[in-house]
């Protein structure tokens, strides 16, 4: 059973979270002592991450490494950080949060430990016929969620990025990520911001050229994994098992020997099954490899992060990395088989 909170439930009730996904408790072939504390993984309920969950559970890896887990589904883009920053989740493996770093910088006792997804999965789309190219977006509507949320920044850096003035587009909340497509498949945007999962949409849209972002943000890491600095003291052979049970649900996900185990976890994940949907998530996994066996990062990582958010204005200034980082973890879980 997964437990789901909101912002305002996790901070009125901490001893729900015990109500969980218990996933492990068996012995360890690998990490012997990893089922000493159970470890609080908190996610975000989004379809994507269920699909990962679902996949985790189908495939027995917490079994695998010997984690004891509980998984906690936080609503809300910030839930999971929210969740661990007031000591009620140890630590959140897959999250498109992008206030991570401005958070820690206000003084949250968390730190980065990983990457979830390493590629950006996003790309814009446009109606066929006007827009070709990014340089064609001056003068026109696009569509990216809330004013510097994770879309926003990300189309910001891009265009940042390609020397293409951001002054001269008009960015337009649409809402979520399927909301800003839809709205320029109505016809209420130009283009949009928005997630590979529409690559295979039916619906007339198009990609334009050089909108790729994973191919056009090398070195944006897309998702991070963050972990509390209790957890980190205190649950370190946990969180080093948990780390390689996501490092081996990763490269089985990016292997072609993951198609029919992917498309069942996504069935239970969601309610009203889109094959095309699937189809296109599980072609870029396969193809792009956006993730790593090996979840560290390294130095110039957080700083490329670092120096994109202060350019962007959503980060005052640069931290040392220890001060915001801990990798110690994610290297000792790539050290395992």
């Amino acid at each position: 059973m997964t437990h789901t909170i909101d912002r305002r439930g996790f901070l009125r009730g901490a001893a729900r979270l015990g109500l969980g996904l218990a996933a492990g408790g068996l012995a360890a072939p690998y990490v012997a002592r990893a089922a000493a504390a159970r470890l609080r993984i908190v996610s975000n309920p989004g379809l994507e991450n269920a699909t990962l969950n679902a996949l985790m559970a189908q495939q027995g890896l917490f079994e695998r490494y010997g984690v004891d887990a509980v998984i906690v589904e936080a609503v809300g883009i910030a839930g999971p950080f929210d969740a661990i920053a007031a000591g009620h989740a140890d630590v959140c493996m897959v999250s498109g949060y992008n206030r991570v770093l401005s958070r820690i910088g206000q003084g949250a006792p968390v730190k980065i430990v990983g990457a979830g997804m390493k590629k950006c999965a996003l790309t814009v789309y446009a109606r066929p016929g006007g827009i070709r190219t990014l340089a064609d977006l001056p003068g026109r509507t696009v569509a990216v969620g809330p004013h510097l949320g994770l879309l926003h920044e990300s189309m910001l850096q891009l265009l940042k990025e390609k020397g293409i003035d951001e002054r001269q587009v008009k960015f337009v909340d649409k809402g979520s990520n399927d909301q800003c497509y839809h709205a320029v498949v109505d016809g209420e945007a130009d283009a949009c911001c928005a997630s590979i999962s529409h690559l295979n949409d039916r619906d007339g849209l198009v990609t334009v050229a050089g909108g790729n972002l994973w191919e056009a943000l090398p070195r944006y890491t897309f998702q991070t994994a963050y972990a509390s600095d209790t957890a980190l003291k205190d649950k370190h052979e946990s969180l080093v098992a948990a780390m390689a049970a996501y490092g081996a649900l990763y490269e089985f996900l990016m292997s072609p020997a993951s198609h029919d185990a992917f498309f069942e976890a996504r069935r239970r994940a969601q309610k009203a099954f889109d094959a095309p949907s699937a189809q296109a998530i599980w072609d870029f996994n396969r193809v792009q490899k956006p993730y790593s066996k090996n979840l560290a990062l390294d130095e110039d990582d957080i700083a490329y992060l670092q120096r994109m958010f202060i350019g962007l204005g959503s980060l005052k200034t640069r931290q040392p990395f220890a001060a915001v980082a801990d990798m110690a973890v994610a290297r000792a879980a790539a050290a395992l088989p």
